[in-house]
């Protein structure tokens, strides 16, 4: 069963932030089609992102899959250029908010937004009567909107697997008791947990 709870939307935005820039900071692999053909290097949150930055032909410095890991390994170099962070509308942490008090030389644009998608009617009575069903969550947003579509149900096959423990702490504890965190923040991590959440799938009766 497919049903995503939001789309990827570009969004109109100036251009002309890039003016000046060293380099570009990015926390999603949505923002790269953005920065493809700037001839900027890239300092990506994780696998994923560097993955995607590598397919569209940029230099890339990866951390180590999150934003924290992310700040750190800024903080510690200190590149002195100006940075541009390359986002979505919804951010889990405002890096230039973070960075710019500490004398960072860093901006931030929007690019793209995630879009909320209507469920089929269709979805709801089917979570409620299957054996099992696996709802990978990327976010702490995604979580807060799944929570929001279940209304207080708790499906009994429901098994939830979360990107980090902030995503998972969006989740009331009844959906909390039904959710594995995956052991990296980054998709290859979370593909294993669902892997693994699959290989229990009830037998057939």
């Amino acid at each position: 069963m497919i049903a995503p709870l939001t789309e990827i939307a570009p969004v109109a935005f100036d251009h002309s932030v890039f003016k000046g820039a060293g380099a570009v900071v990015l926390t999603s692999p949505n923002a790269v089609p953005t920065v493809q053909g700037l001839g900027l290097p890239a300092w990506c949150v994780g696998p994923g992102t560097a993955a995607a930055a590598q397919a569209a032909g940029l230099a890339v410095f990866e951390s180590g899959g999150d934003a924290t890991h992310l700040l750190a390994d800024l903080r510690r170099i200190r590149p002195r250029m100006r940075l541009v962070h390359v986002h979505g509308r919804h951010l889990a942490r405002d890096l230039v908010a973070e960075l710019a008090p500490e004398g960072f030389d860093i901006r931030g644009v929007e690019v793209y937004e995630a879009r909320t998608v209507v469920w089929n009617p269709a979805v709801l009575p089917a979570l409620e009567g299957a054996a099992l069903v696996l709802a990978p969550l990327f976010s702490p947003r995604a979580a807060s909107e799944f929570t929001a579509r279940l209304g207080g149900r708790v499906p009994a096959g429901l098994r939830i697997v979360a990107i980090s423990k902030n995503c998972a702490g969006r989740l009331p504890a009844a959906l909390r008791e039904r959710c594995t965190i995956a052991t990296a923040p980054d998709a290859t991590a979370m593909c294993r947990a669902v892997a693994e959440g699959l290989s229990h799938l009830p037998p057939e009766p």
